[in-house]
Parts: structure tokens; C-alpha cells; sequence
């Protein structure tokens, strides 16, 4: 994306693994569409930091959804992939870190829900993996700021 000084990175991960409620702790000004509590079609929300704009988009999980996954991927600068802790990664993430490695996409690994299942994700992938609580904001400023570190310095 990269627009006078705007980023973009898309929120990904499998159905209820804590998406929206990570990008809640993200950006306070936030829009999106839910049909009975899942999201559908998209979250939106933005942030100012040091003068520069940060766009967050949220994709829904569940695998019906997979094409809102490309089209909100497109022109990405980075991403962060919510990973339910207590589930592990399932085929779905590891398809989306797969296609983030492909085309060498800067991401980071939340690995939400410690507070139901603390300790560590078991990945095969070389991304930075940050424990997280999405619901009380625990790890989220932290694996915000490594990943725009990786989007500056090139990964």
C-alpha cells in the first residue's frame, strides 16, 4: 500500500481465535460487519503513530470467508496472524502463513488466549510469535511495534 505515509496490514487467523477483539486493542475507532456476533465481512480501524497512518483490516476465520482473505490481502505491507493458543495452529493458519512466506509478507504471531492456555506455540515458520491476551490488551502494543519494526526495516 505505502500512500504518503499510510500502511496497511490485514489481521488474520481462524474462526474465533480473537481477531476482533485484537484489533479492538489496536485501534479505537473501529467499524465492522458481524452477523450474530461473527464478523462476515471485514473490521476496519486506523492509528497515528509519529505522524504516520496505520490501517488494521480483520478477515473473517471461518473457511467460507477464505476469498475475503485474498481480497483484503491485497497490497499488505504487513500482518498479524491471531492464533487461538488452547487450539494451536490449525490448517488454516498454517495455509496463511504459508502464503505470507510465499510472497515474503513482514508478519508476527500472536498467540492469543494465554490466559487459557499459557506457554508456547509450536510453529515451523521463522515469524516472531507474541503471547498474547487480546481481552485485556496483554502482548498487543508489544507485537504491534516488532511488527512495524520488521515493515521498516524491509522484514
Amino acid at each position: 500500500m505505502k500512500h504518503n505515509n499510510e500502511t496497511k496490514i490485514v489481521v488474520m487467523g481462524a474462526y474465533n481465535s480473537g481477531k476482533t477483539t485484537t484489533l479492538e486493542q489496536i485501534c479505537h475507532n473501529k467499524a465492522k460487519v458481524e452477523y450474530n456476533g461473527t464478523t462476515t465481512g471485514l473490521d476496519y480501524g486506523n492509528i497515528m503513530i509519529s505522524g504516520e497512518k496505520f490501517h488494521f483490516f480483520g478477515t473473517p476465520g471461518q473457511e467460507r470467508f477464505k476469498f475475503m482473505r485474498r481480497i483484503l490481502s491485497e497490497g499488505l505491507d504487513g500482518a498479524i496472524l491471531v492464533v487461538d493458543n488452547s487450539n494451536g495452529i490449525t490448517p488454516t493458519d498454517q495455509e496463511i502463513m504459508e502464503r505470507l512466506d510465499q510472497y515474503q509478507v513482514p508478519y508476527v504471531v500472536f498467540a492469543n488466549k494465554q490466559d487459557l492456555n499459557p506457554g508456547d506455540l509450536e510453529t515451523n515458520f521463522d515469524a516472531p510469535i507474541i503471547p498474547t491476551v487480546a481481552q485485556n490488551g496483554e502482548g498487543i502494543k508489544e507485537g504491534v511495534e516488532i511488527l512495524l519494526k520488521m515493515i521498516k526495516s524491509g522484514r
